[in-house]
Parts: structure tokens; sequence; C-alpha cells
């Protein structure tokens, strides 16, 4: 990933699959800016073609960020924002939790293309038309259009679908519902978007047309999934119970064999292992997956404080917490297990990443 900057503290990104769609505007519209500006040489066309390419994704970048500005105007963190192959994407650290500030999100990123479109429009009748600039006005004002009007179309995870499911959640209530239509229509538009590439003429030009076609279905197919999935899965959080999710803890101290704390766990009846220094005060959490991977003749010689993590902030959980809450807890601190401790920061227990994953995945 190539940094490009902050955008009020929100990293920018530009991914190493652009330089492809930058290849392939560059070549297929160097012959463009020719037909529009005759004096051009054909050097100069594929500058021109190329600084239209960067042009269009600083443009696709401006699309990101109104949504990015507006998610986080309504108090919603943005983890950062990406351009690459396909186009953009802003990866937000939590989704909506009303249907407006999700049709406002959504609608801020095709608002912004069009307001460029607009702008370009009003310059275009400006500048000498059979030009290189009248060259690049034009180009800019139809992929702006393009930009707006095909992120409009009703299927997640386009823009279009996010205010589609915004609009049926309003309606029904029910943001699951809203979320499951948007996808399956989503799914309807990434097969008529394949229709298109399947039919696309067989020249040269018309056969690369064809494949990026099928490759934007293949991504706008695999979205809606996404979507419907983590739908399905946010719909489920309400009904997280950290309490029911908790393993009994060991508390143990440092400087034991990972073969001796083992033995403990056994005996104990225990399913986690929580390090403890003199005065019984948890310093650091033991990795399943790390004292699962020791082979056992080297148990008995290695300590546990080696598969253990220092218990940092976002380690420890406390009892109370649920829901979405959880999740964005989990998220910000990715681990396999959590201490969870009471009221009065006494360990209460140990939160399994995979005991949440599988209340989550479970049925409805």
């Amino acid at each position: 990933m190539l940094p490009l900057g902050r955008f009020f503290g929100v990293p920018i990104y530009f991914a190493p699959s652009w330089l492809i769609i930058a290849a392939l505007l560059t070549v297929y519209y160097a012959p463009v800016v020719r037909d529009v500006a005759p004096d051009v040489t054909d050097s100069s066309s594929y500058l021109v073609a190329f600084g239209f390419a960067v042009l269009f994704a600083l443009c696709v970048l401006a699309h990101e960020l109104g949504h990015t500005a507006v998610s986080l105007a309504l108090g919603a963190p943005v983890r950062r924002v990406v351009i690459f192959l396909l186009g953009g994407v802003s990866e937000m650290e939590r989704d909506p939790e009303r249907p407006r500030d999700e049709f406002l999100v959504a609608a801020a990123g095709p608002a912004v293309s069009l307001l460029l479109a607009g702008l370009l429009a009003l310059g275009y009748r400006f500048v000498e038309h059979a030009s290189v600039l009248g060259a690049l006005f034009g180009l800019l004002l139809w992929s702006n259009l393009l930009v707006a009007v095909f992120n409009l179309l009703p299927g997640l995870p386009l823009d279009g679908g996010r205010l589609l499911r915004a609009t049926v959640w309003r309606v029904s209530r029910s943001r699951l519902t809203g979320t499951r239509a948007a996808a399956w229509i989503g799914r309807g538009v990434a097969v008529l978007v394949a229709l298109s590439g399947l039919v696309a003429d067989r020249s040269s030009w018309g056969f690369t047309a064809g494949l990026f076609s099928i490759a934007i279905a293949a991504y706008l197919w695999f979205g809606a999934g996404q979507s419907l999935r983590a739908g399905e899965l946010l719909d489920r959080v309400p009904a997280v119970n950290l309490e029911h999710l908790l393993r009994p803890g060991l508390l143990v101290p440092p400087d034991i064999s990972v073969a001796e704390a083992l033995r403990r766990v056994w005996s104990g009846n225990a399913r986690g292992l929580v390090l403890v220094d003199s005065a019984q005060r948890p310093q650091a959490i033991v990795d399943e997956a790390r004292i699962g991977a020791v082979p056992p003749e080297r148990r008995p010689w290695t300590l546990l404080a080696e598969v253990a993590r220092p218990l940092e902030p976002g380690l420890v959980l406390p009892l109370g917490i649920r829901g979405e809450e959880l999740l964005a807890a989990v998220r910000a601190t990715p681990a396999h297990e959590y201490l969870v401790v009471d009221q009065h920061g006494s360990p209460a227990g140990i939160l399994s990443v995979a005991d949440l994953a599988a209340s989550l995945n479970g049925p409805a």
C-alpha cells in the first residue's frame, strides 16, 4: 500500500493494483485524446491519457472522502480509505446505527461525483474543445457521471444498495430486512454486469472490457454475499451474552513450565490461564494457539511466560460489556483470548474469540 496522506486523521492509501487500471486507461484513451486534439503527438497523447488516469483516481478519492467526511461528522470513525483496481473503499470501524445515518453516508459519495461532473461541465464551456484541456475536461466529466450512476445502482455493496437498505430499514424497522433486499438485488446487478461483459464485441478492446466487466461482476457478487453475511451476524449481536461465553480461568505464576501449567488446567477443570504477580494481580494472558504449538517434548522446559501476552488495556474487558460494544472492543485489539473482570477489577473468566465467533455463527 502506498500511503498518500491523511484526511482529518484518516489514512489514505493507493493499492498497487491501481497501476493496472491506470495502464489500461492510458492505453485505451490515448487514441481518444488524439481524436479530440489532432495536433497532439503520439507520445504526448499517452502522457495526457496517463494524466487523465491520475486525475480520475483523485476524483474517485474525492468520492470516498465524501463518505468519510459525513461518517466522521456523524461520529462514526473511519479506519482508512483505499483506492484500488476496481475503485475505492472507505473502511468504517462500525456500521451506522440509524437508517438516516446510513442514507447520508451512502449518498455523500455520488453527490461529490455529481458535483465534480457539474463543475467540469461548467469548465468545459470555457475551454477549447479540440484541445488537450478539452479532452481532459470531457473525459473527466463523463467518468464522474459514470461513477455516480454506477454507484447509484440499487444493490449492495454499491452506494445505491446502501441507500436501498436504509430505505427498507426505515420502512420495515429491520436492518436485516434491508440488508437482505439490497444484497439479493446486488447479486442481480452483478449478473447483469457479467452478461454485459459476455456479449461485448470481440475486438481486442471489447474483449478487455468484457473481462473487466466480469471482474466487476465478481466483485459485486461477493461483496453482496459479504454484506448479507455481515448483516445476519450483526442481527445476532444484541443476543450475545458475555457471561454465557466465559471460560473458567486459572491464576498461575509466570515462572512455571508449560507442562506444569497444563497439568494444573486439566486437574482444576479450567479452560484458560492468567499470569499473576506476587500480589495476585493479573499481568498476562496465555495465548491458547501459542501454548498448543509448543511440542510435548519441550513443554517441561518452556516457561509459561514465553507463550503469554502482556495485558494491555484492550485485552481486559468489563463483565457488563455486550452487543456491538463487545464487537468493537474485540476489533480494536485483536487477540485469541481476553481477560474479563468484574466491577471490582477481579478476574471473572476468559473470553475466547472462537467461542464468540461460534455464538455469532450459530442458529439465529
